[in-house]
């Protein structure tokens, strides 16, 4: 079974967000996917320019989905 990851940027400040992004790989199992979903909202936060995570409360949503 294969799963495919998405990641959403949020904002708690102006309780939106934006549109959701797959991630280019697919997983071959649940723990994979997870995990990389976990480090991917990591790297995502700290992409982001001083202070941007603080003034507008950024949080990253993800999931993982089965492919049919």
């Amino acid at each position: 079974m294969k799963f495919m990851l998405a990641l959403v940027v949020c904002t708690a400040v102006y309780n939106d967000c934006d549109p959701e992004m797959k991630y280019p790989k697919t997983f071959d199992n649940w723990e994979e996917c997870v995990l990389t979903g976990h480090k991917e909202s990591i790297n995502l936060i700290k992409a982001q320019p001083t202070g941007y995570v603080d003034e507008n409360g950024i949080y990253i949503k993800f999931y993982c989905d089965k492919l049919i």
